[in-house]
């Protein structure tokens, strides 16, 4: 049985509209789609997407909104399907963003994320680890990773600034 349209489907729906033609061909292309079984087309793939990074989802809560959506899927399922979609949303940023204007950035100077993420192990109650993350936005390419214990939090001491170029 079809749910009823939400608020959320509406949204998702007009982002669809807002991708560049290309995404559903970069999908095949990157191998992130590769055969449909459970996930059926790209669009319910970058869906998966959307909840878990966009949204900031855990894998269980992703895995049963795409069950509740389309058919039953376990959060071990949304992991393996995750781990193949990188390089694809690395080639949907860059035909949405284009390079051309971040590439008049002074000599020296980059954008960089910084962000932390708490992990846990399947099963768990609470936080068992967290894993510590900095990326040149630009290059989409990650520039320090550190999982620590649950004990140590947030904190820019993490990451050491250094000069580029």
């Amino acid at each position: 049985m079809q749910s009823p349209l939400t608020n959320a489907d509406t949204l998702f729906e007009q982002l669809l509209q807002d991708l560049p033609p290309e995404t559903v061909q970069l999908a095949r292309e990157f191998k992130a789609f590769v055969r449909a079984k459970k996930v059926k087309t790209p669009e319910q793939l970058l869906r998966l997407v959307l909840l878990y990074c966009g949204l900031d989802k855990p894998l269980r809560e992703v895995a049963g909104t795409f069950t509740v959506l389309y058919e039953p899927l376990t959060d071990q399922s949304v992991a393996e399907r995750l781990r193949a979609c990188g390089p694809w949303v690395k080639a949907m940023l860059g035909q949405m963003l284009p390079m051309a204007a971040v590439a008049r950035l002074p000599e020296g100077l980059r954008f960089v994320v910084i962000d932390a993420r708490s992990i846990q192990a399947p099963g768990a109650k609470g936080t068992d680890h967290r894993l510590h993350i900095s990326m040149d936005l630009v290059s989409l390419q990650f520039i320090d990773v550190l999982v620590s214990d649950v004990h140590t939090g947030e904190t820019l001491k993490h990451f050491s600034v250094t000069k580029i170029g």
